[in-house]
């Protein structure tokens, strides 16, 4: 009988009539051939390099990749689905829902049971700080706050520069040579002025050429 009609992994070849008594030889045939010790047929090299077996080794490396995908998938899925879940699934998350609610509970309970006390609070008029103005003032006073706001705002950096002043000093000449060089720079955009005046009027002269002609 031939051997080569069972698989390699020792089963037998479902297209093949041989018996199944053959398993056990067929197993330690292959073991044999996997120390070395027996040859692979012509066979055998024929089918190893057969384009039939090639894509048949493709076709299993294939559906090997697309059940790994399938599995990555639902891993995908079942992460998604616990996360939708999380507030009935997980232990911790209801504790924590729980605690709140608690909390909810308890601070309004203290609101019910405390409802006489704010109803005489909020009974009793306001009293507090504030400016008294006349009646006919009140118009003057609300265009007056929104002039002095900005004032306000700037009153910090205000008080900083009162600050830098007084403590400046004319006595140790850097005034002369700040001044000096802010008349440099001044002269320097005079210049620098008058050479794009300058520019823009030859600009409007080629203009006004090339339109006469």
């Amino acid at each position: 009988m031939d051997l080569r009609n069972f698989s390699k992994s020792g089963e037998l070849n479902p297209w093949s009539d041989a018996d199944s008594a053959l398993s056990p030889l067929l197993n330690v045939l292959n073991i044999v051939e996997k120390l070395g010790y027996v040859q692979k047929t012509k066979d055998d090299k024929i089918k190893s390099s057969s384009p039939s077996i090639a894509l048949i080794a493709l076709l299993k490396e294939t559906s090997k990749i697309q059940r790994e995908l399938h599995q990555v998938d639902l891993d995908i899925q079942r992460r998604m689905q616990d996360k939708e879940t999380s507030d009935i699934t997980h232990l911790a998350v209801r504790e924590k829902r729980i605690k709140d609610i608690q909390s909810l509970n308890g601070h309004m309970q203290s609101i019910i049971d405390s409802k006489s006390q704010l109803k005489t609070r909020l009974q009793q008029p306001f009293v507090g700080d504030f400016v008294k103005i006349e009646a006919q003032y009140h118009r003057y006073a609300a265009e007056l706050f929104p002039q002095i706001a900005p004032i306000l705002a700037d009153l910090t950096t205000h008080l900083e520069n009162i600050a830098w002043v007084k403590s400046l000093s004319f006595s140790d000449g850097k005034m002369d040579s700040l001044l000096s060089d802010l008349n440099n720079t001044l002269a320097g955009l005079q210049t620098t002025f008058q050479l794009l005046c300058q520019m823009r009027n030859n600009m409007a002269q080629f203009h006004h050429i090339d339109i006469k002609s």
